[in-house]
């Protein structure tokens, strides 16, 4: 009797695959799961718990950023609506409970829902924003606990953006005397005895003039100037038309080493200063169905996180599938995507370091702020701050190389550690492909090796077999599995 055997799942995973060119080893649904961490296996996720207090109850934490003022003095900082949404508070942490620095919401009276962007230089914390209610945000930096509303920002524009480059700092898309620059750059003067100062009337670049600034970053010894469908790449000398790809928005942007990775409404991008490739297409109908403006990113461990979002009345889908808070992830080390759905909707992400360790944060929509657990931690995290944690995943339709042959599952034998509730089902395609028969049960796991040899008398051209849990015990490791079958 023939037999098949997937003993790893090496192949990265991907929704935009014929059945007829998928791998062996190939999933094409990994929600909840990492296929990067153990080559070869697949790992349930891990969850996060609640740094500190709750901010401000059902209020969005709209900024994160890890401040580090110098070797030895750190904190992460964010933002907030007060109670009555009419103006923004600025909290600090050093990893536990939360403290209100009073002096940025006396600056920031009457500017709300600001989605507001951070940037580190000569020892302060300088801060930019917006929103389409109050536009833009006045101006501040933090040294320490002390919040100004003039030290080295006098007459600094208001902007969206904000960036260090070599020895200046630079904002983008930018406000001043009352007028709009959307397609401007200023920068700031080369630091002096410790402090920068602002000459508006000249020391600035404009790109387009068409598509506004939505994004700044800075890689290879160069500022990078995104527009909606450009870029354009600026050395304090010149600055030159490089690409026809541009960016949906500042909190796609993301550098993890030599790679400049961002996304627009057509994909996910990577560069390393050339023309930049597509690595989204795996995950492509999620993109499609999801909105840019929503999406949030931060690279942590070399892998660079996507927020999606969704939600219950607009989910993303993907081949028929609803997602709601759905985050998806590449490992740049492996070239695998993954997804997954948090229990919370993210409104801002940063990349935390601690004892030498990194650690992705989320800002979440309720006013508090989490910390995503790592396998590496003392004691990994099983649940999204107490709640379950849901898994699911599906292999290709096989076809056992010939499609034409319908065939009959007569035995599966699965190999996995701590499955504890992780179940097998599977379903049978024929030739009516428009109306798919409903997956079956299969067995739960509970040994390292599981044998099931019960099977109904299903028979089809392809076999797909998929993997689904929601618990909140110690993560699953799914290793692969044996399948006996006979051609009818």
């Amino acid at each position: 009797m023939p037999k098949k055997h997937i003993k790893h799942f090496l192949t990265p995973p991907s929704l935009n695959v014929s059945p007829f060119i998928a791998g062996n080893n190939q999933l094409t649904i990994c929600n909840g799961v990492n296929p990067s961490y153990k080559l070869g296996q697949l790992i349930k996720d891990l969850g996060y718990v609640q740094v500190g207090a709750t901010l401000q109850a059902g209020k969005p934490i709209r900024s994160l950023h890890h401040f580090r003022q110098d070797g030895s003095t750190n904190k992460i900082l964010a933002t907030v609506d007060d109670a009555t949404s009419d103006d923004t508070q600025l909290f600090y942490s050093t990893g536990g409970n939360w403290t209100e620095i009073t002096t940025a919401e006396t600056a920031w009276a009457n500017d709300a829902t600001m989605d507001i962007e951070m940037e580190d230089f000569i020892k302060y914390c300088f801060f930019v924003g917006y929103s389409s209610t109050d536009g833009f945000l006045a101006n501040l930096s933090l040294t320490g606990t002390t919040a100004s509303t003039t030290t080295n920002i006098t007459n600094m524009p208001q902007a969206k953006y904000i960036k260090r480059y070599r020895d200046r700092l630079y904002v983008a898309n930018c406000y001043l005397s009352a007028t709009a620059y959307p397609y401007r750059v200023y920068y700031s003067s080369v630091p002096s005895a410790g402090s920068i100062s602002w000459t508006t009337a000249s020391d600035y670049i404009e790109v387009d003039y068409s598509e506004q600034i939505t994004g700044i970053e800075q890689n290879w010894d160069r500022l990078m100037i995104f527009t909606e469908f450009s870029a354009y790449m600026y050395d304090q000398s010149q600055k030159k038309k490089v690409w026809d790809v541009g960016c949906a928005g500042q909190r796609t942007i993301q550098n993890a080493g030599a790679y400049m990775i961002f996304a627009n409404k057509d994909n996910v991008y990577a560069s390393t200063g050339g023309r930049p490739t597509p690595v989204g297409t795996p995950i492509l109908p999620l993109l499609r169905h999801s909105t840019p403006s929503n999406w949030r990113s931060a690279v942590v461990d070399n892998e660079y996180h996507l927020f999606l979002g969704g939600t219950s009345a607009y989910p993303v889908t993907a081949n028929g599938i609803s997602y709601v808070n759905l985050l998806a992830t590449l490992s740049i080390d492996t070239g695998m995507w993954r997804w997954r759905e948090l229990y919370d909707s993210i409104d801002s992400m940063c990349r935390y370091t601690s004892s030498g360790d990194d650690f992705l944060l989320l800002g979440c929509a309720d006013g508090e702020v989490m910390k995503k657990s790592k396998m590496t931690d003392t004691t990994p995290v099983f649940t999204d701050d107490g709640k379950a944690i849901s898994s699911h995943f599906r292999t290709k339709a096989y076809d056992m190389n010939d499609p034409s042959v319908e065939k009959e599952i007569k035995k599966l034998v699965a190999y996995c550690e701590y499955g504890q509730g992780l179940t097998l089902r599977y379903r049978i395609m024929d030739k009516n492909r428009e109306v798919l028969m409903p997956f079956t049960s299969i067995g739960t796991l509970n040994k390292v090796v599981n044998i099931f040899d019960n099977f109904k008398t299903l028979k089809g051209n392809f076999i797909e077999i998929e993997g689904k849990e929601r618990s909140s015990k110690k993560a699953w490791q799914f290793y692969g599995f044996s399948l006996e079958y006979e051609f009818i």
